[in-house]
């Protein structure tokens, strides 16, 4: 625990730092708005933390108990990025033997003091929603088109490592930052030691949620950025199963690099240099190859989006028996209902691929020996069978 303490405080000097250097990233000509937005995100990540402090030593007082926390058979949906791994979290979420992050836990609520806090204070608030929620709907309205944003939504858990600066997802503020490139690396390029540090605060903050949410409860967790942690996450969680969503890279690719527009419109120029760019494609590059790394495992299902799209119930049911899990007889009539509005599904995020540059054969060229993947995940039941 002193551990994990430690790491809150020692980010906050680093990630002033870090951002004062990245302030030019985008160029000079937006430093005007990078200083003062720079500056609240650093005021807000150094409150959040000091808060996070606050709960956790909470928690050895009131929750000391959550040490003895099991995490029972978790299951991590990863893959490559805009290939249904948030439809199928979110669809997986609806079955109450399963419990998975919302976005104000894995932001505001990593603590079990905090959980408690904020649920308090969302019920004493909860007269106010009506008056909030349409400036929420307008304030996202183009980041909804992309990915559904909410308190109340179930989120990727990975920002749990936003306050020991262990979150890929920084590299967007700080695009020169070794540090944050070498996690989305994880396994490759992270050092050992670095390694076990972050592994150790994610799953202290899993047993927290499980001891929050319910002992006997199974965690689902989403975070396509794992991806690069699947080596660590088998070995580290022995009876983890992992589902591992793909798409070819023709389609995730430019869609992946447009999903990062209204994030970069607000930090600068709206667009990505060239650079980082590259560095996306060579990161997902590294995606495609860390799930051939795996596939025959027998404890990862490949799962292809069109897969979801043809067939979803034949599919989810597959999954669930992947699992060994038994669902509820609720589940299963939401689950039919979700078959047929998918089938009538069409993406409201639309995008022009030429914009970067990209073909169909330039990416077929450059993924050519990590794509396709083996899609046999019935072979890999058979073997464990």
């Amino acid at each position: 625990m002193l551990e994990a303490l430690l790491l809150h405080l020692l980010a906050i000097p680093v990630f002033a730092w870090q951002l004062l250097r990245a302030v030019p990233a985008e160029g000079w000509r937006h430093v005007w708005k990078r200083i003062p937005l720079f500056g609240l995100i650093w005021i807000l990540f150094s409150l959040l933390n000091l808060l996070h402090i606050i709960g956790h030593l909470a928690d050895e007082v009131l929750f000391r108990n959550y040490r003895r926390t099991a995490i029972r058979e978790p299951v991590f949906i990863i893959g490559i990025p805009r290939s249904g791994t948030t439809f199928l979290q979110r669809l997986l979420g609806c079955e109450q033997k399963f419990t998975t992050f919302s976005t104000w836990e894995a932001i505001f609520a990593p603590s079990i003091s905090e959980k408690y806090f904020y649920r308090a204070l969302g019920w004493l608030t909860r007269p106010f929603n009506l008056i909030f929620k349409p400036i929420r709907q307008n304030l996202f309205r183009q980041m909804d088109t992309i990915h559904k944003l909410g308190l109340q939504e179930p989120e990727e858990d990975f920002v749990l490592l936003l306050p020991i600066l262990g979150c890929f997802l920084l590299v967007f503020l700080c695009p020169d930052s070794t540090h944050y490139w070498k996690l989305g690396y994880f396994d490759k390029n992270v050092p050992t030691w670095h390694k076990k540090l972050i592994l150790n605060f994610y799953r202290l903050c899993l047993q927290k949620h499980i001891f929050f949410h319910g002992k006997e409860k199974r965690l689902l967790s989403k975070n396509p950025s794992c991806t690069s942690w699947s080596a660590s996450l088998l070995n580290y969680f022995p009876d983890a199963r992992l589902i591992a969503c793909t798409r070819s890279p023709q389609e995730a690719v430019p869609s992946q690099l447009s999903a990062m527009g209204p994030a970069m419109k607000l930090l600068g120029s709206g667009l990505l240099s060239e650079n980082t760019r590259n560095k996306l494609i060579e990161l997902l590059y590294n995606y495609y190859f860390e799930l051939g790394n795996i596939q025959q495992n027998n404890r990862v299902y490949i799962l292809p989006m069109t897969v979801l799209q043809i067939d979803l119930k034949v599919t989810l049911l597959d999954i669930l028996n992947f699992l060994a899990f038994q669902p509820s007889s609720n589940f299963i009539l939401s689950l039919e209902l979700a078959d047929e509005n998918s089938r009538a599904y069409k993406s409201s995020h639309h995008y022009n691929p030429g914009l970067f540059s990209l073909s169909d054969k330039l990416l077929a060229e450059k993924f050519y020996d990590v794509w396709p993947l083996s899609h046999s995940a019935s072979g890999k039941r058979q073997q464990e069978n």
